[in-house]
Order: C-alpha cells, then sequence, then structure tokens
C-alpha cells in the first residue's frame, strides 16, 4: 500500500515533469493571460490538434488546468500558484552563469522570491558598459535617485552637480568605507541624506527613470556585472529593495 510521503512524492515528481516540457510551459503561459479553446491554443502555439489536446488533457490530469462549461481551458488556482511560486526559475536559469559567480542569497527571501520581476532587464557584461550606463542614469535622473555611495570620482562630482541642480539623492554607504567618506562630502553643499549600513546586498541604483543591479561576487567583492531596466516592474523591485535597505540603515552626519 502506498504511503502519504510515497503519494506526495508521485505528486511532486509529476508536476515538475509538467513543468519540465516547453510545449506546457508554453500552454500554461498563455493560459495565464486568458481562458481558450483548443482551437485557439493551437492557432496560438503553432500545434497539431492532436498535440494541443494532447498536452492540455496532460495538464487537465494534473490539476493545472480544468476545462470550463464553454469549452475553454484555464489555470486551476493550484497552477496559480505553482506559476507564482516557480516563475523566478526562468529569470534565474536564464542567467545561471551569472548567478552561479554571484552571491544573491545575500538579497533578502522576498527579493528572492521576485526575481521574475527583472525578466524585462538587459544584462551588462562589463564594468565600463555599467560606469556608462550609471552615468546616464545620474544625467537622465529628473526628480530623484537612491544609491550606493559611487565610489568612482567622476560619478561623484556628476552627482554632487545634479544635487546642486536640485536633484533628490539619498544614499546608502558601507560602515567600512566611513572613515574614506568625509573627504568628499563635505565639499558637497546641499549634503544629500546619507545612511550607513553594515554589509550592502550589491550596487543598486534607482532613479525616477530607470534601475541597476550588481550584485557581489562569490568572493564579496563587489562586480560590476549588472542587470539595467526601465520597466516598471524592475524599477519597482529595485525600488523595494532600496527602502528595505534602507530602512534598516542608521543615519550619518560628517
Amino acid at each position: 500500500m502506498e504511503s502519504e510521503d510515497q503519494h506526495h512524492e508521485e505528486v511532486a515528481a509529476n508536476l515538475f515533469f509538467q513543468l519540465s516540457s516547453t510545449d506546457r510551459r508554453h500552454i500554461l503561459s498563455v493560459l495565464q493571460k486568458e481562458n481558450l479553446k483548443l482551437n485557439e491554443v493551437t492557432r496560438r502555439l503553432d500545434m497539431t490538434a492532436t498535440e494541443a489536446l494532447r498536452q492540455l488533457q496532460r495538464l487537465t490530469e494534473a490539476s493545472l488546468l480544468e476545462k470550463m462549461s464553454d469549452g475553454k481551458y484555464g489555470l486551476t488556482f493550484y497552477a496559480k500558484l505553482v506559476l507564482d511560486t516557480v516563475s523566478p526559475l526562468d529569470f534565474i536559469s536564464r542567467y545561471n552563469k551569472y548567478f552561479e559567480d554571484h552571491d544573491a542569497l545575500r538579497l533578502p527571501y522576498e527579493f528572492r522570491a521576485r526575481l521574475a520581476e527583472l525578466s524585462g532587464v538587459v544584462f551588462i557584461p562589463t564594468t565600463i558598459d555599467t560606469i556608462n550606463r550609471v552615468t546616464e542614469m545620474v544625467k537622465g535622473a529628473q526628480k530623484r535617485m537612491d544609491a550606493v555611495v559611487l565610489g568612482s570620482e567622476a560619478l561623484l562630482e556628476l552627482t554632487r552637480q545634479r544635487v546642486q541642480e536640485g536633484l533628490k539623492v539619498r544614499g546608502l554607504m558601507e560602515k567600512r568605507l566611513v572613515s574614506e567618506a568625509p573627504s568628499f562630502l563635505l565639499t558637497w553643499k546641499p549634503l544629500p541624506e546619507i545612511r550607513v549600513t553594515p554589509t550592502l546586498v550589491g550596487f543598486v541604483v534607482v532613479t525616477d527613470k530607470a534601475a541597476l543591479l550588481a550584485l557581489p561576487g562569490n568572493d564579496g567583492e563587489l562586480s560590476y556585472e549588472s542587470f539595467y531596466g526601465e520597466d516598471d516592474s524592475f524599477r519597482k523591485w529595485a525600488d523595494d529593495l532600496f527602502t528595505y535597505e534602507w530602512e534598516k540603515a542608521k543615519p550619518w552626519y560628517p
């Protein structure tokens, strides 16, 4: 007689099997937006009717889909929960090489769970391209910018100029850098609002137009391979992350 543990293992194994198929994942993705009939699924995904029906039946048997009275297929609440839970895996697997070499576990769990919100980002693989992109962000910010204290002298000078022009800037500074800070910040008038945190989860810049994220490498040192995006989803994610770290940090005064 099958034990309860064995049953749970089989259900989990079947779920992973269903999600391992590209065709079935595409069907779930399409039906996440709207319920569709068999012929509509066939047309949308360019599948034969026989193959589409076979995949729809498999997903229905796995309790991921249900057939409505009007003949349309739709996601079950179970499927919606599954997709909401595993959706970050698409982003992580797309950039698996990056995550092999970078410490994403520094991110609080709630932000790792929301990594799907980075799906529209552009990957920037070099230091110079990241610095150039941040420079564009500082120049293009209209009302505000939140960032870790930028290490490049040129970027700091540019940021100082933008502060003088009225740009609202908040900066997070790692505690180990406090002793170096007054030499450049004392010349700033007005002085932006700055807080100190024991460790930084990464390099984050958020403006009213764009966001950028760079995670530390596995050695703990900051890496300038980064993700950049202008879509609302990523900006909201980065904004929430900065705010989360900001509220834990302590005010700093020179």
